[in-house]
């Protein structure tokens, strides 16, 4: 069994993070998937950031939030990186989605603060992903908004983020949605908890884990069976080795 890499804000080791030359450059590694963060502007066009402010990754500064989609698109994001990525900007969700709509690289959406958002904003996200629902994986750590929306939107797939051994467990997550079956723990927790990981697996859970940069780490995690993983810069490497079990 293959390694399945899923390129961490796209190829984001060689460019700046979900930017439109990061996720080409993923998409020049045949990647499996990619994974990318979405926010909306203050006049409701949802863009792919992964902070809430604009201060690390472009030369603006202020909320992402408050910020027009033609005032976040006015920005340099990404000199920050290398002066040669100074064209860049924010993208919008919609141009993200262009740039793969002839691929079959799956995708992975995590949403950022989305319990803020309004019921409008949620519709547009649903009425933009439509088109890639088959090969696309909503996320995001808020799980109850996450749950919430599964049951409004039952057509689409949805991945639980955690990062705690509270929320590392079958009962935290069933009580939250019976129906959900994939999660995207960071890879710490499944090193910490292999019998737990192997009740995941065996209750029918698809484990994505996150953010793996190191072979011996990726090596390991394969022992116990995950091989799909979200990774910087696994994709500069020569190919990972086969899972042996």
């Amino acid at each position: 069994m293959n390694y399945r890499l899923i390129a961490h804000r796209g190829y984001s080791a060689v460019a700046p993070e979900n930017t439109l030359a990061s996720f080409q450059l993923a998409l020049e590694k045949q990647v499996f998937g990619v994974e990318f963060d979405v926010h909306f502007s203050a006049d409701g066009i949802p863009v792919v950031i992964h902070d809430s402010t604009l201060d690390r990754t472009t030369n603006g500064c202020g909320n992402v939030a408050e910020k027009s989609i033609a005032q976040l698109q006015s920005f340099d994001a990404g000199s920050w990186f290398d002066s040669k990525f100074a064209r860049e900007t924010i993208p919008s969700l919609e141009q993200v989605l262009n740039l793969f709509s002839s691929t079959k690289i799956k995708l992975f959406i995590e949403l950022k603060s989305p319990q803020f958002w309004s019921k409008s904003e949620r519709d547009y996200l649903i009425e933009i992903l439509a088109p890639v629902r088959d090969r696309c994986v909503i996320a995001s750590f808020e799980h109850k908004f996450l749950t919430q929306l599964q049951l409004d939107y039952p057509q689409f797939n949805y991945g639980y983020a955690v990062s705690n051994q509270t929320q590392y467990s079958p009962h935290y997550l069933e009580a939250l949605n019976p129906n959900a079956r994939i999660i995207l723990p960071h890879f710490s927790l499944i090193l910490e908890q292999p019998s737990l990981t192997k009740t995941l697996q065996e209750e029918g859970w698809k484990i994505v884990t996150w953010t793996v940069d190191e072979r011996a780490i990726a090596q390991q995690l394969s022992e116990f069976g995950i091989v799909t993983i979200i990774t910087n810069n696994l994709l500069n490497t020569e190919p990972l080795p086969e899972n042996s079990s």
